[in-house]
C-alpha cells in the first residue's frame, strides 16, 4: 500500500494563562487542545500512569491525581516500544500510554456525540494511533454532513514484548497488558468522554485487523461493567490467530525463553525483577530483533492465563458456547487477504514435493508451538490448496504456485474462518452485519489484489489522486459506519447476516449488493472444526 500524503496539521497557539475554548477540565488537569482540518482536538492525552521501572510488564495503573494544571494537548504522545517506522510519526517511548479526541468544530460541550473508539491495527506487535493514515477528519466531515456527527477516539496501547510478554512466571493480572491498556483506555472514556460533549453510553469500538481482533477479544472477555454498546471489525484475526497456554512460551526456543537468553536472566522467580531492570534501550534492540526475525513479526500473541486473567481459555470454546456479548456487530473480510503475509514464499520457483514441503513449513512457522499440529492436518491442506490451481485467490491469481496457495490458505485460516464462526453464532444472538470487500483500488499492485488493510484510506478518507474514482464509494462506506455508530445498524441497504440464511453485503464500487455467504465454504468449515481450533491453539 502506497504512502498516505496528508496535508500538515496547522496549530493555533494559545498564550499562557489565556482561557481558551479549547480548554476541557478534567479532574486530572485541564487539557488546552487545538483546531485542524476542520476539527477540535486533544492530543496526547495521558490515561495511564507510565509502565515504566516497577509497572514495565505490568497492567496499566489509571491516572488519579487531581490537578487544576493546563496540560498541552496539541501533540500526539509517544509511540510504544517497537521497530522504527516512519508511519508511526511520533517518538518511540516506554511512557506510551496516550490518547486521543477529535469532534467536530464548534462542538459544544453538552452535545452528548455518539462515540467512535479506534483500536490500531499490526499483529500486536507495532502501529500506534499517530498513523497519519488513521488521522479522522474526512469521518467527522462526512458525519457533519450527513446531520450524524460523532467523535472520535484513538489509542495507544503496549504491543510485542511490553504489550503481551507471555509466561507462567507473569502474574494473572498482568497478562495481556495491551489488551489490559486497551479497557483501561475504554474506561477512560467512560469518565471523561461527556466533558468533550460525547456521549459514555453511545460507544462503539472499531479496529482492523489486530485491533479488530481486539474488538473481539473485549465481546468474548468483557469486564464485569459496560464500556461500549457495539463493536465494528474490519478482518479481525479471531480474535488471536494463535493463543497458546502462557507456559508454552517458557518452552525451549519460544519467546519467553529466548527473551531470557538474549538478557542475560534466568528462568525462575526473579526472572521478570531482572527484565524489569534492563535498560530499556537494551531491552528494546533485544526485543525488535527477536520482532523481525520472526515471520510476520508475530512473535508475541496474547496468551491463555489461568482463571482470573484477561483471556482464561481459548476463544473458540467460548464463541461455540455463545459465551460473549450480545450486542450489535459489524465484521467482514477483504477478497485477498492472505496476500500481504505470504510475501517470503513468492518467486522461490519451487515445485513438486519442493513446493510442498515449503507450504507445510510456512503454514508451521506461523503459531507459536507447532508441535500440536498433526501431520494428516498438514496432508488435508495439501489437498485442499494443491499446485497450480489457477482458482485460488483469483481473479489476483498470479500464476506462482507456492505463493497462490499460500495467500489462499492464510486469507481463509487467519480472516474468513474466523469471521465465518464469530458472526455464524452471533447472528443468532444480536443485530450482526457481514460483509465482503472486493474492490480493486487503482494505483494498488495488482499482484496483492484487494489485499489486507487496503479499505482503511478509504474509510479514513485518504484516497490518492490515482484512485479519485473511489470517493464516492468510499463516502458511502463511511456513511454506513456513521449510521451504525448512531443508530445501531448501517442502514436499509444492508441487511443483518441471519437474513436469507447468511447474507454479506459485498463493498466493490459501482455493485454494492447482497451476496450469499457460501464461497469457500468446506474449507471453512473444516478450519473451524474442534480438531483444527484445538490444534491450532485458537
Amino acid at each position: 500500500m502506497k504512502p498516505v500524503n496528508l496535508q500538515l496539521l496547522s496549530f493555533l497557539i494559545f498564550l499562557p494563562f489565556v482561557i481558551s475554548s479549547l480548554d476541557v477540565r478534567l479532574p486530572t488537569g485541564i487539557l488546552r487542545g487545538i483546531t485542524a482540518n476542520g476539527t477540535e482536538r486533544w492530543l496526547g492525552i495521558r490515561y495511564a500512569l507510565p509502565p515504566i521501572g516497577d509497572q514495565r510488564f505490568k497492567a496499566p495503573v489509571p491516572v488519579t491525581k487531581r490537578s487544576n494544571s493546563i496540560i498541552d494537548a496539541s501533540q500526539f504522545g509517544n509511540a510504544c516500544p517497537q521497530p522504527e517506522d516512519a508511519s508511526l510519526n511520533a517518538p518511540i517511548k516506554e511512557d506510551c500510554l496516550f490518547l486521543n479526541v477529535f469532534r467536530p468544530q464548534n462542538t459544544s460541550s453538552d452535545a452528548a456525540l455518539p462515540v467512535l473508539f479506534w483500536i490500531h491495527v499490526r499483529q500486536y506487535t507495532t502501529g500506534a494511533a499517530s498513523n497519519p493514515l488513521y488521522e479522522p477528519s474526512q469521518i467527522l466531515a462526512r458525519s457533519v454532513a450527513i446531520n450524524k456527527p460523532i467523535i472520535f477516539v484513538s489509542i495507544n496501547y503496549r504491543v510485542n514484548t511490553f504489550g503481551f510478554l507471555a509466561s507462567s512466571l507473569v502474574s494473572k493480572e498482568d497478562l495481556n497488558a495491551g489488551l489490559l491498556d486497551q479497557r483501561l483506555a475504554m474506561q477512560f472514556v467512560q469518565d471523561n468522554i461527556a466533558a468533550f460533549g460525547g456521549d459514555p453510553t453511545k460507544v462503539t469500538i472499531w479496529g482492523q485487523s489486530a485491533g479488530a481482533g481486539s474488538v473481539q477479544a473485549h465481546f468474548i472477555y468483557p469486564p464485569s461493567k459496560s464500556l461500549f454498546r457495539a463493536g465494528i471489525g474490519n478482518s479481525a484475526v479471531g480474535p488471536f490467530k494463535n493463543s497458546p497456554d502462557a507456559s508454552t512460551f517458557d518452552k525451549p526456543n519460544k519467546p519467553f525463553s529466548r527473551l531470557l537468553a538474549n538478557t542475560g536472566c534466568s528462568f525462575g522467580p526473579s526472572a521478570l525483577e531482572c527484565l524489569r531492570a534492563v535498560p530499556f534501550e537494551t531491552l528494546l534492540n533485544i526485543s525488535n530483533t527477536m520482532v523481525l526475525g520472526t515471520l510476520n513479526m508475530q512473535l508475541w500473541q496474547p496468551a491463555v492465563g489461568p482463571p482470573g486473567s484477561f483471556v482464561p481459555e481459548r476463544a473458540s470454546r467460548r464463541i461455540k458456547a455463545n459465551d460473549f456479548l450480545h450486542i450489535p456487530y459489524i465484521g467482514g473480510t477483504n477478497l485477498n487477504e492472505g496476500k500481504s503475509f505470504s510475501s517470503t514464499l513468492q518467486n522461490l520457483g519451487l515445485s513438486g514435493r519442493a513446493e510442498d514441503e515449503a507450504f507445510v513449513n510456512f503454514i508451521g512457522h506461523l503459531f507459536i508451538d507447532n508441535s500440536t499440529i498433526t501431520p494428516d492436518v498438514y496432508r488435508a491442506f495439501l489437498r485442499m490448496y494443491p499446485a497450480n490451481d489457477t482458482s485460488l485467490d483469483a481473479p489476483f491469481n498470479t500464476g506462482d504456485s507456492l505463493y497462490d496457495r499460500a495467500t489462499a490458505w492464510y486469507g481463509n485460516e487467519m480472516f474468513l474462518a474466523a469471521r465465518r464462526l464469530f458472526v455464524g453464532h452471533a447472528s443468532a444472538l444480536q443485530p450482526t452485519f457481514a460483509y465482503f470487500f472486493t474492490e480493486f483500488i487503482p494505483g494498488n499492485d495488482p499482484a496483492r489484489g484487494v489485499a489486507h488493510a487496503t479499505e482503511l484510506p478509504l474509510l479514513f478518507g485518504h484516497i490518492p489522486e490515482v484512485a479519485s474514482i473511489e470517493t464516492d464509494f468510499a463516502q458511502k462506506w463511511q456513511e454506513f459506519y456513521i449510521n451504525f455508530v448512531n443508530d445501531l445498524n448501517p442502514g436499509e441497504e444492508w441487511p443483518t447476516f441471519s437474513k436469507n440464511g447468511g447474507s454479506l453485503l459485498q463493498l466493490m464500487r459501482d455493485n454494492i449488493t447482497v451476496i450469499r455467504d457460501d464461497f469457500d465454504a468446506a474449507k471453512t468449515a473444516f478450519m473451524n472444526t474442534n480438531k483444527i481450533l484445538n490444534e491450532f491453539q485458537k
